[in-house]
């Protein structure tokens, strides 16, 4: 496969890999560019306190309104939503497989938010295995990085990782990117996944980190094959990657902030040998009803269930997605129209719910936020889902004596698109959502058409189907 047609960017999902400098300005050596991450998970506004007789969009699990105008989601409506519940009832749930999430800090509190989590939704205890590549990194928000937010982060991740797979081992590699300089690159993420990767072979690793393409500057080579020979390394050992493919639709940023003046995607998602995540907005016994794009309005259709592109004009995020522009269309993506991809690989694979209003319920205690639920969204909730259903799929395997899943990408492309909810333009009111241009920024979207596109692939999947039809090719 073709690389590095430009320099790159890291861009994240719901965190953000800030690197190098941008093609606005003064390049940086390699060795002067200092590589840091932050957090850009989607939290639904606090207004939980606000006096109002309601009605409210969103109550927590104990009775205490949440939010006046986002929906919310419990585990109980994921599964309905898409079909999780069935492959629970037949008792697929994950006994036996790893999922392996993959955050800078982790959480201080991360196991005995999972267990509240864990008693809240009826959903059994389990234990957080945690791999600190540098040792355990210190819960410090004065540094950069913002470790709160990391700590938000990984509350969902692993939370929802273990809603969905819930008698599956949660291994968290916890990186500690203040160890991170120049030119040596990532060497608390490498080391991270190295060891994951040899430790649990057949696993399903979902990372949460990203970065635009464009802004990796000279050192775009090094970095981006030191990850290749890592994510060769799960190929080999029969472990499928998953990465989140970025909450600015194509309108991704330099490591000062500004916005690239056209469509941009984001690397590790890009990569061939990951498999890239993307966002659906799910309206589940409601549906958006706007009189403007920045309306949150939260009127109900009890019993509807509507899937549209994740683009949230109200909060000015979308699902990541588009053309890269470091690798060429992969021999999996020879059957998509090539008037469509141009010769490049196109992303996002597949998606899942990422919406804010329709975000998930995540339980956090850690110093430096609020005790109690929050409704939490991003492509950061895609990613540790979709992981939870190869590891569906993965305990389907062994109890047919057949291979892990493991490099996912040849054979999701082999799927039927029966398997999947095929997301389309969707009118609400007066706007219609219809593509991933993040509202104001300027910079043009992908357009969401019937079928495969640059905005959510092949769409969401019909999780009962579509993990039975995938264990039915392996070898």
């Amino acid at each position: 496969m073709k690389r590095f047609r430009k320099v790159i960017v890291f861009v994240g999902l719901c965190l953000v890999l800030v690197i190098g400098a941008s093609q606005f300005g003064r390049l940086q050596t390699a060795s002067q560019a200092n590589l840091n991450f932050a957090p850009l998970i989607k939290l639904a506004p606090d207004d939980n306190q606000l006096p109002t007789a309601g009605p409210y969009a969103c109550v927590d699990p104990n009775g205490l309104p949440l939010s006046t105008a986002f929906h919310c989601y419990t585990p109980a409506d994921i599964y309905a939503a898409y079909g999780v519940d069935a492959l629970h009832a037949e008792g697929t749930t994950g006994k036996g497989q790893t999922i392996v999430i993959v955050d800078s800090y982790g959480s201080p509190t991360v196991q005995q938010d999972l267990d509240q989590f864990s008693d809240t939704f009826g959903l059994p205890r389990t234990t957080v295995h945690i791999i600190y590549p540098n040792g355990t990194p210190p819960f410090n928000n004065s540094v950069d990085g913002s470790p709160a937010g990391w700590a938000f982060e990984t509350s969902l991740d692993v939370q929802w990782a273990h809603a969905i797979a819930p008698d599956a081992q949660i291994v968290l590699v916890a990186a500690n990117p203040a160890e991170t300089e120049g030119v040596q690159g990532f060497p608390s993420i490498f080391k991270g996944e190295q060891r994951a990767i040899n430790a649990y072979p057949g696993a399903v690793m979902s990372q949460r980190f990203a970065v635009t393409e464009q802004s990796f500057n000279s050192a775009a080579d090094v970095q981006v094959a030191r990850f290749d020979s890592i994510y060769q390394n799960a190929v080999n050992n029969h472990v499928t990657v998953l990465g989140s493919s970025g909450d600015s639709g194509t309108a991704n940023t330099d490591k000062q902030g500004r916005v690239y003046p056209f469509p941009t995607a984001t690397w590790p998602s890009s990569d061939p040998l990951v498999t890239s995540a993307g966002g659906t907005w799910l309206q589940y016994g409601w549906t958006w009803n706007p009189s403007s794009p920045g309306d949150t309005s939260f009127l109900t259709t009890p019993g509807s269930r509507t899937e549209a592109v994740w683009n949230e004009p109200f909060i000015r995020a979308a699902t990541g997605g588009g053309l890269s522009v470091l690798f060429s269309t992969p021999g999996f993506q020879s059957g998509i129209s090539q008037s469509l991809l141009n010769g490049a690989r196109g992303l996002p694979d597949l998606s899942w719910n990422a919406a804010v209003d329709g975000g998930v319920l995540v339980y956090t205690s850690f110093p430096g936020a609020r005790v109690g639920w929050h409704i939490v969204g991003g492509t950061s909730a895609s990613s540790p889902q979709l992981a939870a259903l190869v590891a569906l799929t993965n305990q389907l395997a062994d109890a047919s004596h057949k291979a892990h899943v493991g490099y996912l990408n040849p054979l999701l492309y082999k799927l039927s698109t029966s398997d999947f909810n095929d997301i389309v333009p969707q009118t609400f009111g007066t706007v219609t959502v219809a593509d991933n241009s993040v509202y104001g920024s300027g910079i043009a979207g992908m357009a969401v058409t019937p079928g495969y596109d640059l905005t959510t692939g092949f769409g969401s999947p019909k999780a009962y189907q579509l993990v039975h039809d995938l264990a039915s090719i392996l070898p």
